[in-house]
């Protein structure tokens, strides 16, 4: 189930907010060892603050699966305020056609399914979720800020994407930034499907 609410819609969706910043806690301060604020075992930060857009997927029992949060890029965003060196050449991108995804997690102990490439079929319906989010909403572009191995899995379910600077390290991992294509094509190759010719 694909779940697209603001902050201040939390209370409409049960405790699947609060799921989200556990998760998030485990994700990102235990298993990945970045530098990021865990208190009471839940992962905010300033970006919360600010209303965002998240996107996420939960079970039929209201488990969360996966989570993102969108922002737009004509506000405060973590690419132009906290990794501004991974954008290179292009600089801080601040267009109200582009937004920028951030926080993408995805519990692979809860979600084991896999599609025959490999894909986790969780990581496809949330980067579906998203990326039909931003069709619908008239947005050209997305930016994120991530690591190599993300990356590549990004490539392999379907993302069309250009690097925007050179690979910084950030906590000990390699961290690019990068600019997505929205469109329908797009949207096809992460629903496991061809294009029509």
């Amino acid at each position: 189930m694909l779940v697209v609410a603001h902050e201040a819609e939390r209370s409409a969706f049960g405790d699947l907010f609060d799921q989200m910043y556990q998760l998030r806690a485990r994700q990102f301060g235990l298993r990945r060892g970045w530098r990021v604020e865990v208190k009471d075992g839940r992962e905010r930060d300033r970006f919360d603050d600010l209303n965002p857009l998240y996107i996420c997927v939960a079970s039929e029992e209201g488990k969360l699966l996966a989570s993102l949060r969108l922002l737009p890029t004509t506000g405060p965003h973590m690419l132009s305020d906290v990794f501004p060196e991974v954008m290179g050449e292009a600089g801080v991108i601040r267009h109200p056609l582009i937004l920028e995804s951030s926080r993408f997690c995805v519990d692979t102990e809860a979600s084991r399914a896999f599609h025959g490439d490999g894909i986790n079929l969780v990581t496809r319906e949330i980067l579906s979720g998203l990326f039909s989010t931003a069709l619908s909403a008239g947005m050209q572009n997305i930016i994120s800020v991530y690591d190599v191995y993300v990356e590549r899995i990004l490539q392999r379910a379907g993302c069309r994407f250009d690097r925007l600077g050179p690979v910084h390290r950030y906590d000990d991992l390699k961290t690019v930034g990068g600019l997505f294509e929205v469109s329908e094509g797009v949207i096809v190759a992460l629903q496991g499907q061809r294009a029509a010719a």
